[in-house]
C-alpha cells in the first residue's frame, strides 16, 4: 500500500491470538514472539499430519524492502508520507520512521 501511495485506512488489527483461535477450532497453533522461537514452531507445526497456524510476531510499522527500488516505489512511497501527513496522520509517518531508521547502514 505504500509503494503505491496508499494511505493506511481500516487495515489495523487488535492484538489477535491467532494461535489461540486454531487452538480453539481444534487446530494446532502456536505464537511466536522472538525470532529464535521461529525454526522450532515451524519444525513442529510442518511435522503435523493436517492443518497448523503459526502466529509469527512482526513489529507492525516493518517495512518490507525489495532489493532494487524502482522510481515507481519511490514517487509512490512520497506520495503515501505526503497524504499521512495532510491527513493528520504524521504521528504514524514519525512511528514507521523509528522502526525503520536502525536498518540503515549508515546509523549502524
Amino acid at each position: 500500500m505504500k509503494a503505491g501511495g496508499i494511505v493506511n485506512y481500516g487495515t489495523d488489527l487488535d492484538d489477535l491470538d491467532f494461535a489461540a483461535v486454531a487452538r480453539s477450532a481444534g487446530i494446532f497453533g502456536v505464537r511466536v514472539d522472538r525470532a529464535g522461537q521461529l525454526d522450532d514452531a515451524l519444525r513442529e507445526a510442518l511435522a503435523l499430519d493436517g492443518p497448523a497456524v503459526v502466529d509469527a510476531r512482526t513489529a507492525s510499522r516493518e517495512l518490507s524492502l525489495p532489493p532494487n527500488l524502482t522510481y515507481d516505489q519511490v514517487k509512490g512511497f512520497s506520495l503515501f508520507a505526503t497524504r499521512t501527513v495532510l491527513s493528520g496522520q504524521g504521528d504514524e509517518l514519525l512511528e514507521l520512521a523509528k522502526t525503520n531508521l536502525h536498518e540503515l547502514p549508515l546509523l549502524r
